[in-house]
């Protein structure tokens, strides 16, 4: 049976992309890699079965169930989930936001609130050059040295919960077969088999973001950690 299946394009998911590709997971099923807003849209949309979803979107599904043994997670320092600035924070009074991700925007705003204690405003103004920014994905490791001020969200909310931070998880419609949800994880494993290999085509701080930044098992904390960031936005 054939699937439709949506993920992010972005770094922190090559071990899923490159194990879809390996596996040839790719070849038997309906594969989307699009931006984490588009992941959500495809699946509240019907138009795919199964989605690397973000968090923060959750609420706006339709029915759904959380699945696999595998999310994109952060326990500490993240790298490509930032609050980038011209000034120190302190100083910020307004912000732009990402558009690319909810999840993010989200995550910013609780921890200004109960984390940081503030009050900013918030734009999704276009000028490139912001007094301060959220960023998110690939394009952080191009822009964050033009901003001599930077918060990592991850961070952030580990010092203020002592919980991992959990930006997005595997859904599927009720009923779809587990059969799929197997083939994602074991495609996984061998995406992460791929990063370690000595001949794989990343370079070391690639590979080093992607074993000690991201943290992909979805185990007990990291679901504690999306039960309590769900209960800041009234999801719980």
């Amino acid at each position: 049976m054939s699937y439709r299946i949506a993920l992010v394009e972005y770094l922190n998911t090559y071990p899923f992309s490159e194990g879809i590709r390996l596996s040839g997971l790719e070849n038997q099923n309906e594969i989307h890699r699009v931006p984490p807003s588009l992941c959500a849209q495809l699946f509240e949309e019907r138009k795919v079965d199964i989605s690397l979803c973000p968090v923060g979107a959750l609420g706006d599904m339709p029915d759904y169930e959380i699945c696999g043994r595998y999310c994109i997670g952060a326990d500490g320092e993240v790298g490509t989930v930032v609050l980038l600035s011209h000034v120190p924070i302190e100083s910020i009074s307004e912000v732009r936001l990402d558009d690319e991700s909810r999840t993010s925007n989200i995550l910013l705003q609780i921890l200004a609130k109960n984390h940081w204690k503030k009050d900013w405003s918030y734009s999704y103004d276009n000028a490139e050059l912001q007094e301060s920014c959220l960023m998110i994905g690939d394009k952080v490791f191009e822009n964050k040295n033009k901003f001599p001020y930077s918060y990592d969200l991850a961070d952030a909310w580990k010092s203020m919960t002592g919980l991992p931070m959990v930006f997005a998880v595997w859904i599927m419609k009720p009923g779809t077969g587990r059969d799929i949800i197997n083939a994602i994880d074991d495609a996984f494993d061998l995406g992460m088999k791929s990063v370690k290999n000595p001949n794989s085509p990343l370079t070391e701080w690639q590979k080093d973001y992607l074993l000690n930044c991201i943290s992909y098992p979805l185990n007990e904390r990291k679901m504690e950690a999306l039960k309590l960031f769900r209960s800041f936005i009234g999801l719980a």
